[in-house]
């Protein structure tokens, strides 16, 4: 009862807010990689974009190394033309450019929305239920025993929609409490309330992926606001 309620808040508040630039901090100079951790090849800089070359054979991120934020509201833009990437929040660093955790998928439209769980063994108990969380036009409730439950708000192709392939978009995601919210050219796409007492995490370190084989994305225009959830 207590996260429906938070939920519906945050929707409005969102709403309401959601051209409110003040209290945002860069997280990337425009000008090179300071500040961040990735592989040599695999990410450059083009002008005041960072750019997944698509030069790597092999999975990797490339992580921000300012702060692992607990509550936050994270905005940037993302052009997606090829393979698979997507953003990583609260999530943990595995060693060698490697991120176990909470991540909003970029690829094709017709998966856009997914809350996915990046590294998640295939043997592992709880896959099924963490691996692919949510779609677009969905809320999922993962509650203390691990089980989940997906509520379905929206036609998932209607709000895929709203997402243009090749082209730039903008991206926000809230975590607030154990509540994470994905939006995407100003439309929600897909809410995860995580209360799992195992795997749930609240905080943890920001990061992209490159899925490898060609993958070419590009992010600009980066930044964060800490906030509380109190």
């Amino acid at each position: 009862m207590k996260s429906a309620l938070v939920f519906f808040c945050l929707i409005l508040v969102t709403r309401s807010h959601s051209d409110d630039e003040s209290g945002f901090v860069q997280l990337f100079n425009g000008a090179n990689l300071d500040g961040w951790d990735g592989k040599p090849g695999a990410w450059e800089v083009r002008g005041d974009e960072i750019w997944c070359t698509g030069l790597s054979e092999n999975r990797n991120w490339l992580i921000w190394r300012g702060g692992q934020p607990t509550d936050f509201t994270l905005r940037l833009e993302f052009r997606w033309d090829k393979g698979n990437s997507g953003v990583q929040v609260r999530s943990d660093d595995l060693g060698e450019l490697q991120v176990f955790g909470y991540q909003v998928e970029i690829a094709r439209q017709e998966v856009m929305g997914l809350w996915h769980h990046s590294l998640i063994d295939r043997e592992h108990p709880k896959r099924e239920a963490r691996f692919l969380m949510t779609t677009a036009g969905e809320r999922a409730l993962i509650v203390s025993d691990g089980t989940r439950v997906n509520t379905k708000l929206e036609d998932a192709a209607a709000i895929q929609a709203h997402y243009i392939e090749n082209e730039w978009n903008t991206m926000e995601i809230i975590a607030s409490g154990d509540m994470v919210i994905q939006k995407i050219n100003g439309v929600h796409f897909a809410t995860l309330i995580d209360q799992d007492s195992e795997m749930s995490r609240s905080k943890g370190w920001i990061a992209f992926q490159d899925h490898g084989k060609g993958c070419t994305v590009a992010f600009r225009n980066i930044r964060i606001r800490e906030t509380s959830s109190d």
